[in-house]
């Protein structure tokens, strides 16, 4: 699939038996399996994990600490390589299974997202 495709994926209501809640709806960027050390945090909490299925707008994380779907985090992704660190101002958890959830980026500078547009660019 090239970078300008999207794709169709299961998006799935929590706490519905599996086949009754899937829908499917269209992703706007192409994920790359790749694993980034990240840190996440909110008021109430600090968590870290890895980072997987990274695009331009969002990934899967396995971290340390439960999140609940529609909870607000802040994130420091570390790429790997040599490309700096990109810091998200605002992420909304989109789902969550145990320590495992999705995350979609809601808020990041400028400067912030050139630098993750560069590392995702480069994986194409």
């Amino acid at each position: 699939m090239s970078g300008g495709q999207k794709q169709l994926v299961p998006s799935v209501h929590h706490r519905l038996p599996a086949a009754a809640g899937v829908r499917f709806h269209v992703r706007s960027f192409r994920r790359f399996p790749v694993q980034c050390s990240v840190y996440y945090s909110c008021d109430a909490f600090q968590g870290s994990g890895i980072a997987w299925n990274l695009s331009l707008n969002g990934w899967r994380v396995d971290g340390t600490h439960p999140v609940d779907p529609g909870m607000i985090v802040t994130l420091c992704i570390f790429l790997p390589g040599q490309h700096p660190t990109v810091f998200v101002d605002r992420a909304i958890v989109r789902w969550s299974r145990g320590q495992e959830f999705g995350i979609e980026v809601n808020a990041i500078k400028a400067d912030e997202q050139a630098r993750l547009e560069q590392f995702v660019t480069a994986l194409v």
